[in-house]
């Protein structure tokens, strides 16, 4: 998939100030993902409201679009439309291989491409978050900057509640986000936490208004524009690789792929996922 297949139109949402100049290519109904050239930064909306789900279609036009971007390295907006910024990936369509036991495996699908090619964009990330998150969602919003909710906004990340174990490099980078206590509360419960939590947390640079949406995003990058593009990227790049200093042994990283492709294989998992599709209560549901 190239950019030409990905949807391109005139800006809608976060179009203050009017660019002046646009590249626009021809919408489709089926396309997962709008890109939008403004004259200081490109916007990439997610597109398939009311969920937004992160199937492999919307997945592999992000890897797409963050690839065919990162030579001229723009500053990125991150949006999405609808009730959900997005639910993250279908529960009926978990793939086995971000839980295979080898590296290669989950490092070549589209989900962990984009995670790592959004924490390793030369240039700053600012998202606008307009509806809740979910799961994978989560992960995609800890790999920018900046982060601007709408107040009534929700993030929850609920594997557990599906008898499934998380990545260690998807707990990491929300663990710099929300911080030890928040993220073990998150993910050990699987309830969600408000968009004021996650601001008193640091996860949040802004909560404001729905009305204030359009606005606020495009504030913090007109002021990160007035910065050398150089320096922004530079001062990226550290902050990225101070983030990821950590390096954890062969032996752990060993012991993590077993516990994940376990939960995926386990009979706990496929109970909970049934459930869920079929509407019944969770069998890890007391009384």
């Amino acid at each position: 998939m190239s950019l030409h297949q990905v949807a391109h139109q005139p800006p809608t949402r976060y179009a203050a100030p009017q660019p002046h100049t646009r590249r626009n290519r021809p919408i489709t109904d089926a396309a997962p993902l709008v890109i939008t050239h403004h004259p200081r930064w490109v916007e990439l909306c997610l597109c398939r409201p009311p969920r937004n789900v992160l199937d492999r279609a919307a997945l592999e036009a992000l890897v797409t679009a963050l690839d065919e971007l990162a030579p001229a390295a723009p500053l990125l907006l991150l949006t999405s439309t609808g009730r959900h910024f997005s639910t993250g990936y279908s529960v009926g369509e978990i793939p086995e291989e971000i839980f295979h036991r080898d590296p290669a495996v989950r490092a070549s699908h589209p989900f962990e491409q984009v995670m790592e090619k959004l924490m390793g964009f030369p240039a700053p990330v600012v998202a606008a978050v307009q509806g809740d998150a979910w799961g994978g969602a989560v992960e995609l919003l800890a790999c920018t900057d900046l982060r601007v909710a709408a107040a009534g906004v929700r993030l929850g990340v609920p594997p557990v509640r599906l008898g499934l174990v998380y990545s260690h490099t998807g707990l990491r980078r929300m663990l710099r986000g929300f911080g030890s206590s928040l993220l073990r509360e998150m993910v050990l419960t699987g309830e969600p936490i408000t968009a004021a939590r996650a601001r008193e947390a640091g996860f949040f640079n802004r909560v404001v208004s729905a009305d204030d949406l359009n606005n606020a995003p495009t504030e913090l990058l007109e002021k990160m524009a007035r910065g050398g593009p150089q320096a922004l990227r530079g001062t990226r790049r550290i902050l990225t690789l101070l983030e990821e200093a950590e390096v954890l042994p062969d032996h752990v990283l060993d012991e993590i792929a077993e516990l994940r492709h376990r939960s995926w294989s386990s009979e706990e998992f496929t109970g909970a996922r049934d459930a869920f599709m079929e509407g019944r209560p969770s069998p890890f549901d007391a009384g």
